[in-house]
């Protein structure tokens, strides 16, 4: 089973060299990774490039937000021959070592494994809240529960990818995933990964929280 990491990031220049360090450390072969440089205003793309000549380096003329990222990283996974795709961040608050994790649990007959961050003293407060606050609503109007519905560590089939291929091109990306598994009955689990949160500040906001809100509303009664 060929598995084929992708990595969106997005001004990650002084993060992007210590996490491609670190997959590369698991002996993922450079080949097998996908990084989508989606229009970053710093060195981004540089400092990936000098990474490793074999790493593949995709780069957005424009910012198309995380969900166009995620697509074309993913479409870029199939056509290297993936049978497994790894989403990552490019931020360094995932522990690459839980890829292997991931793909175990994929080798269990599932179609989407979530990785859902441990619940800490570092988690910010606003991201508790605002987590806990859309599981339910998940739950509720589409009876499928993922603990952790904004983090972007995760790893599917490319034939789930095919089931689950998102229209969003924000952040709410991560949730129209969940969605779409609960309306394809795909097979699905969980596991607990560790995060460190370098910046309160970056990823989903209160504000990208009532936009992923007013989507799930959209995709319920829409």
């Amino acid at each position: 089973m060929k598995t084929v990491v992708i990595i969106p990031a997005y001004n990650e220049g002084k993060m992007i060299k210590n996490v491609l360090k670190n997959v590369l450390n698991l002996n993922i072969l450079p080949e097998n990774i996908v990084i989508i440089d989606d229009c970053s205003q710093d060195n981004t793309y540089e400092v990936a490039s000098n990474i490793n000549p074999l790493i593949h380096i995709l780069r957005h003329e424009i910012n198309l937000g995380k969900g166009g990222a995620l697509k074309t990283g993913c479409e870029a996974a199939l056509k290297l021959g993936a049978d497994i795709i790894v989403c990552m961040d490019a931020d360094d608050q995932h522990n690459p070592a839980d890829i292997s994790r991931l793909i175990e649990k994929i080798s269990e007959d599932n179609d989407i494994v979530f990785g859902s961050r441990i619940i800490d003293k570092d988690m910010p407060l606003t991201k508790f809240i605002g987590n806990k606050f859309l599981s339910s609503i998940i739950c509720t109007f589409f009876k499928i529960l993922i603990h952790d519905t904004q983090s972007g560590f995760r790893a599917f089939t490319a034939s789930a990818y095919r089931k689950i291929k998102w229209e969003s091109t924000d952040y709410a990306v991560e949730t129209e995933m969940i969605v779409k598994t609960a309306e394809n009955n795909l097979k699905f689990t969980e596991i607990g990964i560790a995060t460190v949160y370098h910046d309160d500040y970056k990823g989903t906001t209160p504000i990208n929280g009532l936009q992923i809100l007013f989507k799930i509303l959209k995709w319920k009664f829409l």
